[in-house]
Order: C-alpha cells, then structure tokens, then sequence
C-alpha cells in the first residue's frame, strides 16, 4: 500500500503541474513565462513538502495515518481549486481587456491561481514521501525503504507526465483528468487511513462534472458564440462566431485576439491576411514571364488557412502549389470542421499536421517562390527557432532567385524608437537578403508584415500601386504608403540578431507586453 500510495502521490503531482497551466489556458494563457513559473512553484513546493514531511515523521506516532490525512486532504484542496479558479478569474480580469494590455495582468493572476490552487496540493502531497519511508524502514530498513519509496514515486511522474500529455488532453480532458485524480487522491486517503466511509467524499470532486465547463466562455469577445472547443496537447482551443456569420478560432486567453479568420463567402479575411496578397506580386516582379503557371509555396503556421484566399488573389491569374504546415493537428481538425476552405483553396494546397515547421522545411526544394511564416507560441510569442539568423538563412536557401520570405510580427512598440525584437529579427532577415527588406504596417494594428527577397529588389511604392490588382481593401492601400513602410536594413547601430546559440527574444517580448498592461 505504501508504495502504491507513494506512486499515486508522484502522478498527481506532474499531472496538477502539467494539467494545471492548461486549466490557467482560457483565461491566463500558457506563455513560456506561466509554464516556467508553475514549474517553479510546484518544485519550490515539493522541496517544502519534503522538508516539513520529513520532521512530521519523525514527530509523528502515527505515520500511516498523516499519510492517509495527506493524501485526503490533496484531494480535497485540488478539488477546491477546479472549482473556485474560474470565479477567481473572473473576479481578477478587467472587463474591455486587450491582447495587448494583457501580459502582465495574465502574469500576475496565473501566479496569484497557482499559489492558490496548486501549490496547496503539491505542498501536502510532497510531505507523503518522508512518512512512507518511515513506514516502509520498519520492514526493509531506511536506506531500501529511501529507494522504494523514491523509485516509484518517480515512476508515478513519469506516468504522470506522460498519461497527461499523450492522452489525457487530447482524449480525456483537463478538467476531467484533474477530477479523476482527485477521486483516487480521494479513495487512497480514506483506504490508507482505513476508514472506508470518507471515500464517499469522492463524489464531491465528480459533481464538478455536473457543472458545465466555464472555460468555454473564458474571455469571450462581445457578441460571440462559442461553436466548439477543444484540449489539444498544445493549447485551449475555440471556435466562436459572431452575428454575421464571421468565424474565429482562438487560441488559450482568446480576448480579442485569433488564431485564424473565416468570413463565409469572402475573399478578405481582413487585419494582417489581407496584406499577404502582396507577397506573389513582389515574388514575381521583374522576374522573366516564361511558361510558370505555378507559385511554389510553403506556409509556415497555416492554422485554418486564412493566408489562402488573399495569397489567390494576389497570384491570378497563376496558380498556387502549396504546401502548408501546422503543428497542431486539433487546429487542422476544428478549421475542416468549421472554417472550411474553399473548392479552389483546397485544390491548391497540401496541409501537414503535425509537423514542426522547420523541421519540415529541409524537405523542401530550392525553387520556392514563397515562404510565409505566421506561426506563434501561444498568442504572443514568436517561435525561438523561427526568429534566428540560422533560420533565415536556411529559407534563403530554398527560394529561387527573386523568392520572398514574408513574416507576421506583432509588436507593440514603435519600432522607430529604441531597439526591439523587431529590430534584431530584421538584422537576421538583413544577414542573408541584404537591403532587400520591406516592411508594411498593418493598419489600425499591432502587426507589421515583413518581406524578404533573395538577390531582387522591391519595386518601389509607385510603381506598387501600378502593380495592384482592382478591388483590393483600402486597407491594403494604405499599408503601401510611405509613411506605413520602412525600407531596407537596420540603420541602428549595435543591434544583434537572434541566433540558435544565443536568443533573449522570449524575454524582450515579454518586457514590451509587460509595458503594455494597465
């Protein structure tokens, strides 16, 4: 029993560690930032778990039963704390918050919920070891009871983590997984402590799934309705739509921030989509008309494929031959599901699920004329390896001679003043294309778009609006004029790229989020 009790003690404490962050998902989010914080709180608490577990057995006269009382009471303070975080949240978030006044708000309130709701049960179930090994040394001696009692508690880690990742997210449920280990918390306690009558207790945890799951509605823009949600290994995801028919999917926090767009019937997907139409126009200038009928294209992040439809227009009357990469298949499955492509869209494009992106890339040929990359970690942070000088230097190797790498970067500081990520990313960009960079504004927005090509220059802006095809969103103009486009390389001094080797750009992120938040 001890070494049953003492595994079942390691599992839920990697399960509460893993399954907590994404229970934090729709309404905190999971930034690097959450994860390395749980992580520290749920280490920080089994080291004190330990410490006082260790003088409570060698004070206590009834070992076994402090262990029983341990484990029951884990159960109940992580019951608790499925059912009491989402009043917290809600209490705790502003009303009318933005993506990019969130950061720090979300920071804060996912460390005020772990401290409340997570360190608790970590804290009593990590002082279950030391009151085994007491128990067990009477039998086997200190040192092989030590062994024990460590021996299977990691195994019941291990367990955990890999039960959690693999197949309680996708297939369980956080919030069902989480119920589950509360009701054996609940039932080893009571057996433990022989006193069979408190495993009714049990049914407590199990009433929560009575409750509907609040998380669905976490953050929910005004005038949405929420279509569909699921758990994927990677993130909370949701499908939402509003009154005229207009789709987002969303990831973790959601607020007014999407994944991808669907707008049934239309072409424009509107915001940061919209100006990837611009991408086949400069892949193809100055280039000699020969007998191409295909745009050779990968995009990195396809999500729903809201990059389709503009990037069609903008190729007409060529076609494109796509390929796009998605590393979370849920994402891929809610967007066949509710925010389909289009006959055309379809014909032209392969959609890997999956796949890390540039992994994938090395597949790839060395005759693209576009790589397009809109892929980010949880809404706010751009994927480490995919902002690296390495990185862009292997794209420059797969495009053909006037190929074009584009790039979606959100920022929210101006990118004329001090220096920024922005800046570091576009002194990579500048180590394997040189001056030949634009970047267009995105109107009434966080986001830049930045181009790339390989050995051609950009025409200019006049000639651009020649270049334009007829009816394309003003929104589109406006990006292209002057005063929205910054040309060539940094012209700021002392400014690094992010490499493989050596990379802050998580933390020059979150320092401008951070600046951000009321």
């Amino acid at each position: 029993m001890t070494l049953l009790a003492a595994g079942l003690a390691g599992f839920a404490v990697l399960a509460v560690e893993i399954l907590g962050v994404h229970l934090l998902a729709p309404w905190f989010g999971t930034s690097a930032l959450v994860w390395s914080q749980q992580i520290g709180l749920v280490l920080a608490s089994i080291a004190f778990g330990g410490w006082l577990g260790g003088r409570l057995a060698n004070r206590s006269a009834a070992p076994m039963k402090a262990a029983a009382i341990c484990l029951f009471v884990g159960g109940v303070l992580l019951s608790s704390g499925i059912f009491l975080l989402e009043p917290f949240a809600e209490t705790l978030l502003p009303e009318g918050l933005t993506l990019d006044e969130a950061a720090g708000v979300f920071q804060r309130g996912a460390f005020t919920a772990a401290m409340l709701f997570f360190v608790p049960p970590v804290f009593m179930l990590s002082m279950l070891s030391p009151l085994l090994v007491q128990i067990r040394s009477a039998e086997r001696g200190p040192g092989r009871a030590a062994g024990d009692i460590s021996a299977v508690g990691t195994l019941g880690s291990l367990a955990g983590v890999l039960f959690s990742t693999f197949y309680a997210i996708p297939s369980l449920g956080v919030r069902l997984t989480l119920v589950l280990t509360c009701v054996a918390l609940l039932v080893a306690g009571a057996l433990l402590w022989g006193r069979k009558g408190l495993s009714a207790a049990a049914i407590l945890p199990l009433a929560l799934l009575m409750i509907p799951d609040p998380a669905s509605g976490a953050n929910l823009p005004v005038g949405a309705e929420v279509k569909a949600v699921a758990d994927s290994s990677y993130q909370h995801l949701r499908v939402i739509e509003f009154e005229d028919g207009e789709r987002w999917l969303q990831m973790n926090e959601g607020l007014d921030s999407f994944q991808s767009v669907w707008r049934p019937g239309q072409v424009w997907p509107g915001g940061y989509y919209d100006l990837f139409a611009l991408a086949p126009i400069y892949a193809r200038y100055q280039l000699p008309k020969d007998d191409v009928s295909l745009l050779k294209t990968w995009i990195l992040g396809f999500g729903a494929g809201s990059t389709m439809q503009p990037l069609m227009f903008g190729a007409a009357p060529l076609a494109l031959d796509a390929v796009g990469v998605e590393l979370d298949p849920a994402v891929v499955e809610l967007g066949n599901a509710w925010m389909p492509l289009s006959a055309e869209a379809a014909a032209q494009v392969e959609v890997v699920a999956g796949a890390d992106a540039r992994s994938l890339l090395q597949v790839a040929g060395d005759d693209l004329d576009i790589v397009l990359l809109d892929a980010y970690a949880r809404q706010f942070e751009i994927p480490l390896h995919l902002a690296t000088q390495e990185f862009f230097a292997e794209v420059y190797e797969h495009l053909r001679p006037g190929g074009l790498l584009v790039l979606n970067l959100g920022t929210t500081a101006s990118i004329d003043a001090e220096i920024g990520f922005v800046d570091r990313i576009r002194k990579g960009l500048e180590l394997s294309f040189g001056d030949n960079i634009r970047m267009h504004r995105v109107p009434r927005s966080r986001n830049w778009v930045v181009f790339a090509r390989r050995d051609f220059p950009f025409p200019s802006l006049h000639k651009l609006v020649d270049l334009l095809p007829s009816h394309v969103p003003v929104e589109v103009g406006s990006a292209c004029l002057p005063g929205q486009t910054r040309e060539g390389g940094v012209a700021k001094l002392g400014v690094m790229p992010f490499s493989d080797d050596l990379n802050p750009l998580l933390m020059q992120q979150t320092i401008e989020w951070w600046q951000e938040a009321p």
